[in-house]
């Protein structure tokens, strides 16, 4: 049995998303991971994660946010304040919180969660984390929202609520700076499973081959088979 794929259009907060559906060997149900894809695009690397965390077992969904056109989504992301500090109200969080409650309802999903983010959709990880039925988020050097640990300050109380998070950064970014991650290292503590590398952003796409990006990717899959299906069997 191999890894099957399908194209789903879907609505998420009013907007139609065209959404690339990949079953494991078997179809499920599975544990399932939304894959959020960075600034450049849905890229032929990010099916290739897709199409391995499927073979692993996993159901994936990776969504094309730049369904429609491309620079309304950023404009989107990066004029309105809403997008630049990421918060919970902002109609670009809406359509992946959207997104994790249809996931989540899909045939082949066994309602345990997971999701990755990165650069302009790694904020989105963060707020996420904070949904009682997330397991298993993992965010990569996330560039919103620009305020404290990635999340407006009157909504970090709400991290308080996340059960873990992996996260990978590099050590000088200038889209996400220091202080940023480490904001988010001192409000979850040892919830936070933080990596940083000496590769630039673009841990997925343009880093991928190096050392450290394998690295990386390695800690995630072994970060989502120990708390989206080895927790499971342990109870």
């Amino acid at each position: 049995m191999t890894v099957t794929s399908s194209v789903l259009k879907l609505m998420a907060n009013g907007r139609e998303i065209t959404v690339e559906r990949y079953l494991p060997p078997g179809g499920g149900p599975a544990p399932a991971v939304l894959y959020l894809q960075e600034i450049f695009g849905l890229l032929d690397c990010y099916r290739e994660d897709a199409r391995e965390l499927a073979s692993r077992g996993y159901v994936v969904w990776l969504p094309d946010l730049f369904s429609g056109r491309a620079i309304d989504y950023c404009v989107r992301a990066a004029v309105r304040s809403v997008g630049r500090i990421n918060s919970a109200s902002s109609p670009l969080y809406r359509e992946i919180d959207a997104l994790l409650d249809q996931l989540k309802q899909d045939n082949a999903c066994n309602g345990r969660l997971g999701i990755i983010g990165m650069c302009l959709t790694g904020g989105f990880v963060i707020q996420a984390a904070m949904r009682d039925d997330m397991e298993a988020p993992v965010v990569y050097h996330h560039s919103f929202g620009l305020q404290g640990a990635g999340l407006p300050f009157q909504e970090e109380h709400g991290l308080a609520s996340v059960k873990r998070m992996q996260g990978h950064w590099s050590r000088v970014d200038p889209f996400c700076p220091k202080k940023r991650r480490e904001r988010l290292k001192e409000l979850l503590g040892d919830r936070l499973d933080a990596n940083v590398y000496n590769i630039p952003h673009g841990f997925r796409s343009a880093g991928r081959g190096t050392r450290d990006g394998k690295i990386a990717w390695e800690r995630t899959l072994a970060f989502f088979d120990q708390h989206l299906t080895e927790d499971v069997h342990e109870h």
